[in-house]
């Protein structure tokens, strides 16, 4: 059958027998005990769950708001609701592509999992007729793998190595491909191997003893065992100490972890997954990385590719996050044609995050001229050399042509002494945004006879958000008055 279905429970134990029969269907359940969490979960960006299933009662007027927002942002989302929710709910859901279903058993029941199935057939025929489009592998947030393959790898219960520059979206994935595994119930966690110290970084992992380093007052517990039976992500693992990396392969070859001063080893039951941007292979060549680590973690590899590589998906992407953080109750600011050509002109130095970061000012700026004037500031330290180019490790030919172009040899495809034309149509773009607003500006304020609070109002921006714009821009009052003379 396959698919991927969200439970909202209170107990996921009572539940067991429909999570394994699902299971063996080739259906991942992952289970939630309240409404706020499976919502939250639901709305996250290149979310593969297609059902979700209320199992619990809505007490909270938040509850009922926050199912209802679900429903508008995700159409094509499959709910089933209890018996109980039905005439609260029933008439809000419905409407559009999207099926609604009612309980009418509790749902452990046998009948309630005859209706479970029959929504997951309705989901994977939607699916098959491009109604989840935006959200299907194709074009979704990681195109090169199909949704079959990520399922068959969160199945597989096997360490997974992600790869992938800064930004991209590897704890995403990570999380994604635990949503689909056995362990999706169990605990997620996390440790950016690069945030810590070696020795806080070994106590975090594997727990310490009372009395193994100076504030050590108390026995305490490591990431290995209180993710017991679920999955630890190892973020940046190239920057492990090479001590560590020695410990962390005997608990990948042993399944045994010993706290940080302490005698006793402990059976631990975790998948490991770990995210790197790091060349690996370069990093075993320069001593700086264990081999027979490297070939442990490196059962499966996934490589995601820079957002540059995924331009078809960066508006999908966009309204996306532009959604996932929209104030309850406000409408989201229209994104001009004008900046969704920029966005998908732009190279994305920082991948998805950087792009997350951007919908997130334009939901405070509300002004698309400034975004774009804000990311050209960002091209133009790019074309000087500055650090956004460095911190993408010089992978990218076509961050800055200089270095080729010095040595008298040009990328493919580029004449040495001509501009690549993308940085041309950036510059057309650039002027052309600046001479529009302009002359906004100067219309609001000739309208309002140079009073700068009413032609900020008028436009409808913050006062000084205004004013920045006259000051990036030159804009004083003698200017309005040359402009008269010469009219």
């Amino acid at each position: 059958m396959g698919g991927h279905i969200v439970l909202v429970v209170q107990n996921s134990q009572t539940h067991e027998q429909l999570i394994q029969n699902l299971a063996a269907e080739g259906t991942c359940a992952l289970c939630f005990r309240s409404v706020e969490e499976a919502v939250a979960y639901l709305r996250e960006p290149g979310c593969p769950a297609s059902i979700v299933v209320f199992g619990v009662t809505m007490r909270r007027q938040s509850d009922y708001a926050a199912v209802i927002e679900l429903g508008i942002a995700r159409p094509e989302l499959q709910i089933l609701l209890t018996a109980q929710e039905r005439s609260s709910m029933l008439d809000l859901l419905s409407g559009g592509n999207r099926a609604v279903w009612v309980l009418d058993k509790p749902l452990n029941h046998a009948e309630s999992a005859v209706i479970v199935r029959r929504a997951l057939k309705t989901a994977a025929a939607a699916a098959s007729e491009g109604l989840v489009e935006a959200l299907s592998s194709q074009n979704g947030v990681f195109l090169p793998y199909t949704d079959e393959f990520l399922r068959r790898v969160g199945m597989a219960d096997v360490p997974v190595l992600l790869s992938g520059e800064t930004g991209v979206g590897k704890e995403v994935m990570a999380r994604r491909l635990r949503a689909y595994s056995l362990r999706a119930d169990k605990p997620f966690l996390k440790l950016n191997c690069a945030a810590l110290p070696p020795e806080l970084a070994e106590s975090e992992l594997f727990g310490s003893a009372k009395g193994a380093f100076t504030g050590a007052n108390a026995d305490r517990q490591g990431r290995f065992e209180t993710a017991q039976g679920g999955t630890i992500l190892l973020d940046e693992i190239g920057d492990m100490d090479l001590r560590l990396q020695t410990k962390l392969l005997q608990v990948l070859q042993d399944g045994e972890i010993q706290p940080l001063g302490s005698n006793r080893t402990i059976k631990v039951n975790v998948r490991v997954m770990a995210a790197t941007h790091r060349d690996l292979s370069r990093a075993i060549q320069d001593g700086t990385f264990r081999e027979d680590l490297y070939y442990r973690l490196n059962v499966i590899k996934i490589v995601i590719p820079p957002l540059r590589e995924r331009r078809e998906e960066i508006l999908t992407l966009a309204e996306t996050l532009l959604a996932r953080h929209l104030p309850k109750g406000q409408k989201a600011p229209l994104v001009s044609d004008e900046l969704k050509r920029f966005l998908l002109e732009y190279r994305w130095p920082g991948n998805v995050r950087e792009l997350e970061n951007v919908m997130r000012r334009f939901l405070v700026y509300q002004d698309s001229a400034m975004i774009i004037r804000e990311l050209l500031e960002g091209v133009d330290e790019l074309r000087s050399g500055d650090s956004p180019a460095k911190m993408a490790n010089g992978r990218d030919a076509n961050l800055s042509t200089s270095s080729a172009l010095t040595e008298g040899e040009a990328p493919e495809g580029l004449e040495v002494g001509r501009r690549p034309e993308r940085v041309d149509s950036l510059d057309r773009l650039a002027e052309a945004s600046r001479v529009a607003e302009t002359e906004l500006l100067m219309n609001a304020l000739e309208a309002n006879r140079w009073n700068r609070r009413q032609a900020a109002a008028s436009l409808q921006i913050e006062y000084k958000a205004f004013l920045y714009k006259l000051q990036k821009y030159g804009i004083v009052e003698s200017k309005g008055k040359q402009r008269e003379i010469s009219a």
